[in-house]
């Protein structure tokens, strides 16, 4: 299963985390998407889901895979990195959303980092915050017996 996959299984499965959306947006996700979160694209054919209305929604985007750790000249991890953006009306909604995504992704093995980026800024296109987080995940390789 790839990084992004993984990540859109944990967080679209959180029942707490769904919740919470729904909460936040005032309504369930519609168009037969699931809680308004996307791997890569929001869709904006044939019809945009960007809204203000719709918020919060969520992209997820794998940026970076490489073989870590190595003994004896074999690899022994894989680490994964993803970026996470969303789209909140406020700060207070942000720091919900980021707080319970936090908590699902670490509770399975991903840790959060950053490099010096803004958490969060203006879209003016739309009117929201769009927030920036990151996770690594390091899948090691279990021995063969």
């Amino acid at each position: 299963m790839t990084v992004e996959a993984k990540v859109y299984k944990l967080l679209s499965s959180d029942k707490e985390f769904n919740e919470l959306l729904d909460r936040i947006r005032g309504k369930s996700f519609p168009g037969g998407y699931k809680q308004g979160i996307f791997t890569y694209a929001i869709p904006e054919n044939p019809v945009s889901v960007i809204k203000p209305e719709l918020a919060p929604f969520v992209r997820i985007n794998p940026n970076y895979e490489i073989p870590v750790f190595y003994a004896d000249d074999n690899n022994l991890a894989e680490e994964y990195r993803v970026t996470i953006n969303f789209w909140c009306r406020t700060g207070a909604q942000s720091e919900e959303v980021a707080h319970k995504m936090d908590e699902i992704l670490e509770r399975n093995g991903f840790e959060r980092y950053t490099a010096n980026e803004k958490p969060r800024y203006k879209d003016n296109d739309i009117g929201l915050l769009t927030n920036i987080r990151k996770y690594r995940f390091f899948d090691w390789k279990k021995e063969s017996e």
